[in-house]
């Protein structure tokens, strides 16, 4: 009879093969950086060997994200905190007594994701959140309401109202001339 440990050792390893790029890219569509997509996704990995009794038998993927999008909210936790940290540095003077340069340039990207990404950083996390797991994950309501716990019927009405607030968004960001077209939400599979 085998042990526990390689049966959970088995499973481990069937779930990581199985949705590492998934969980991989999760990660890097939140994050800067493939780096910081990298040591996230690392971090979630290591919490689902921690956790893999809590592991579903059916539907791992949306358990992952949702492990992954709780080490997504540290890692930006994390950051804000070193960006405050480097704030209060700049503020500083230097041992020559001049101030310490901590500025950098933003990534470089194209048009279209740009006009999305300024949409989406007028919506709150939550909202932001809800969205990226229905267009960019491509989850049904239910795995959706399994990554952030909480109800199918939730799901949708947040869903909903998210799409408005993005529309809106969008909408504003034109009006001020910031974007031109504006970018759909595609409907996740399932979702009818």
């Amino acid at each position: 009879m085998p042990s526990s440990r390689s049966t959970h050792r088995d499973r481990f390893e069937a779930v990581y093969e199985q949705h590492y790029s998934a969980v991989w890219a999760y990660a890097r569509r939140r994050l800067d950086s493939a780096a910081d997509a990298d040591d996230v996704s690392a971090q979630c990995w290591l919490t689902v060997w921690r956790r893999i009794e809590s592991l579903p038998a059916t539907d791992a993927l949306p358990w992952c994200y949702g492990v992954a999008r709780r080490c997504v909210a540290n890692h930006r936790r994390s950051a804000v905190r070193q960006l405050r940290l480097a704030a209060a540095v700049a503020k500083a003077p230097a041992h020559d007594g001049a101030a310490i340069d901590v500025t950098c340039a933003p990534d470089r990207h194209d048009a279209a994701a740009q006009r999305l990404r300024n949409a989406l950083g007028r919506l709150s996390v939550d909202d932001q959140e809800i969205l990226r797991l229905a267009a960019w994950e491509r989850l049904a309501h239910a795995e959706i309401a399994l990554v952030i716990e909480t109800t199918t019927a939730n799901v949708a009405v947040r869903l909903h109202r998210a799409k408005r607030r993005l529309a809106s968004a969008m909408q504003d960001l034109e009006s001020a001339g910031h974007i031109g077209a504006t970018t759909p939400i595609a409907e996740p599979k399932g979702s009818q």
